[in-house]
Order: C-alpha cells, then sequence, then structure tokens
C-alpha cells in the first residue's frame, strides 16, 4: 500500500478506492501488476469499436484543442488561448508532436493537417496495426518502454485520457518532460475526480466502472504531479466535452449497467432502445460525467 505520487502508505477508502491522506491522490489499492494491466489491452478492437462509432465527434474534439496547442506553442499565455483557424506551417518548421495512448490516430491525422510532424504510442497492437494501415508512424509500447526509447526533442508531448490508466504516473511524466525540448508543452487530460457528477454519482461514477482506471485525479493532485516531473508552470483547467449525440449516451451506458447493478441489468433493456429512438434527433448530450479536465505544462 504505497502511494504512487508522494510515496506515503496512509490511506482512507473512498467508494472501493483508496485515497492518499498525505497528498489526496486516490488510486486503487493494491496497484495491479503491469502483467495484469497490459492484459486487459489484448484483443482489444472490440474495445475501440464505440471510440470508432463516434469518429466525428472525436475528431472535431482534437480539431479544437490543437487550435488552442499552436498558439500555445507560440508563448501565448494558456489562460488566455482562444481557438484560432489551423494554419499549414512551412515544412522547415515544423514543431515534433507526439501522442501517447493515441488509438485510432485521429489525433495524429489532426496534427499532421495543422503541420505537425507526428508519432504515436499505444500499449495496444489492434490499435497499433489500425494506425499504421493508415500510414502513420505509430510504436506498441508506452512512453518508458524500450520501443520508444530513442524518441526526443519533441515541442509538444500529449496523453489525452491515460495517465488514469498508468500505474506509474510519475515515472511517466518524468519521461515525457525528458522527451520535451526546452520550451516545449506537455497536454494531458483525465477525469476530474473532484467534480460534482462524481459526487453526486457516487460509487456508481462512469470513471471507477473502468477495470483499467488505476488512478483518479483532481486539480491538486495534478499540479503536485506536474510539479514532482519538473515542469515549472502548468495550467489546469476544465476541458471542453466532446460532443457526444444524446443517442450514443443511452446505448453506450447500457453497457455499465450490468456493472453498475447486477441485480438491476434489466435497465440495459430500457437504455438501448431509448438510444436507438434518439438516433433519429440530432440532439447533443447536455452533461459531461467525466468532467475532464485538461493540464498543460510547459518545460
Amino acid at each position: 500500500m504505497t502511494c504512487v505520487l508522494c510515496g506515503a502508505h496512509t490511506f482512507t477508502s473512498v467508494w472501493g478506492v483508496k485515497k492518499c491522506i498525505t497528498c489526496g491522490l486516490v488510486q486503487v489499492v493494491p496497484m495491479p501488476s503491469e502483467k495484469k494491466i497490459h492484459g486487459l489491452y489484448d484483443d482489444d478492437m472490440q474495445h475501440f469499436e464505440p471510440y470508432i462509432a463516434q469518429i466525428p465527434v472525436h475528431r472535431k474534439y482534437f480539431r479544437k484543442t490543437l487550435q488552442a496547442v499552436i498558439p500555445a506553442k507560440a508563448g501565448i499565455r494558456v489562460s488566455s488561448i482562444k481557438p484560432k483557424p489551423i494554419r499549414q506551417l512551412a515544412d522547415d518548421k515544423k514543431p515534433k508532436l507526439l501522442d501517447i495512448g493515441c488509438a485510432m490516430g485521429i489525433l495524429l491525422e489532426e496534427a499532421k493537417r495543422a503541420g505537425y510532424s507526428v508519432q504515436g504510442i499505444d500499449i495496444s497492437a489492434d490499435a497499433v496495426a489500425y494506425c499504421r494501415k493508415k500510414g502513420l508512424p505509430v510504436y506498441q509500447g508506452t512512453v518508458t518502454s524500450p520501443a520508444v526509447a530513442g524518441l526526443n526533442s519533441f515541442d509538444v508531448v500529449t496523453a489525452f485520457e491515460i495517465i488514469e490508466h498508468e500505474r506509474e504516473p510519475l515515472p511517466m511524466m518524468k519521461r515525457i518532460h525528458k522527451l520535451l525540448k526546452n520550451g516545449g508543452i506537455a497536454v494531458l487530460t483525465t477525469p476530474n475526480h473532484d467534480s460534482g457528477w462524481r459526487k453526486i454519482m457516487g460509487r456508481w461514477w462512469v470513471g471507477y466502472r473502468h477495470p483499467e482506471h488505476v488512478t483518479f485525479w483532481d486539480p491538486a493532485t495534478l499540479r503536485e504531479l506536474f510539479k514532482r516531473a519538473g515542469f515549472e508552470n502548468s495550467i489546469i483547467r476544465r476541458d471542453c466535452p466532446r460532443p457526444f449525440p444524446l443517442s450514443f449516451v443511452f446505448i453506450r451506458g447500457a453497457d455499465y449497467v450490468p456493472c453498475l447493478a447486477g441485480r438491476r441489468a434489466w435497465a440495459a433493456w430500457v437504455l438501448k432502445p431509448v438510444g436507438q429512438l434518439l438516433e433519429r434527433f440530432k440532439i447533443r448530450n447536455p452533461i459531461n460525467p467525466w468532467d475532464d479536465l485538461i493540464v498543460i505544462g510547459k518545460k
């Protein structure tokens, strides 16, 4: 029982997981082995099917995010960034971007269109094969694995919805810091454990429902993580939600109901038909149960 952020050994219970009394990080205790976590990503294409079904939504989200990242690289204060049109950079001025946990490569494709020279990493063999079929330069592994030891000197390193999967988050962030050029930026998103939705939903919060989620972050613990990793400046704010259609929320929600309450699995039979009915209407989901945070740290 060791906190993976500060190394302390005293915890209190929070909805089946543990909160470090010293630094406040919430994590799974005991932490599952690396082999067990990696096993969750075997034969992973079924896991990615909902993601693939909503590729236009993810593409729109990443495009909007990159509109903020590019001016940040130019030295504009992150807190004052407003979306700007994506511009194509000259070949000799292309900044380098590394995407950790690149999944289907949507961010990599949008970054290429924005003028970046891109590389990706993913632990899933299925995700890597999917990206390589599209001609994207993607490695299999993690940011700390030998397969990517030769990568360096990036202007931007991104890790969207990754840190909560990481059993050793501090070494990961230290490695990201090392991969960056001086003045480069790291961009990270993760569900907000301090969000109102988590407090309302309690043990049924969606963030708890993923077996691959082993750490749970709030603004204070993210700030401490970036500080310990060597980032002098970091901005933490609520991320803009991905504009999923309301129908998708019901259909996807049906997948979680058996996990939430086995005796009430009948609810899945209600949620899915409602979602299918809503597919006829273009209504955007009005809530974000993850209430994601985005962190931008500068080396």
